[in-house]
């Protein structure tokens, strides 16, 4: 997938990812295989990455210093991209009361365009991308509030 040069208190690793879901991300650095736990940043006063090999497992804590919280991963409503890609164009905004299945973006991806749906019925709450943005599978695009539960 990508190659990286990862330079840590002056000594580098080469690091390739293989696979990535918004959940795991599988790498090899220095020829050894990882699988690693992501935990977004802002979700706690610590966020663990776990590296498990096949011999032993180890936990690494995730950079904390200056860098800002994402929103949550796949809770309170955050749409996500479901493959990388361009933004082209945002449907809705901020506030917009949508229905499930109406377009909330147009996301183009392979040379081809994708209509990103709402999943359910609800409001817009907050709008983490723009026109021209690029994503990858997993960032979050926007987060979709449920309606209200009321009782009679």
């Amino acid at each position: 997938m990508s190659q990286y040069i990862l330079k840590i208190n002056g000594t580098e690793y080469r690091a390739e990812i293989k696979e990535l879901t918004p959940d795991q991300a599988r790498v090899v650095v220095n020829g050894t295989e990882h699988t690693v736990d992501l935990v977004e940043i802002g979700r706690g006063e610590t966020a663990p990455v776990e590296i498990r090999q096949k011999t032993r497992e180890r936990t690494v804590p995730a950079p904390s210093a200056g860098t800002p919280p994402l929103p949550p991963a796949g809770r309170h409503g955050n749409i996500r991209a479901p493959l990388p890609g361009l933004v082209l164009e945002l449907k809705v905004g901020e506030g917009a009361l949508v229905k499930a299945g109406e377009p909330l973006l147009v996301l183009e991806a392979m040379k081809m365009e994708n209509v990103v749906q709402a999943p359910h019925t609800g409001t817009v709450r907050k709008i983490f991308v723009s026109a021209g943005d690029n994503v990858c599978e997993g960032d979050p695009l926007l987060e979709l509030a449920r309606p209200e539960m009321t009782t009679l």
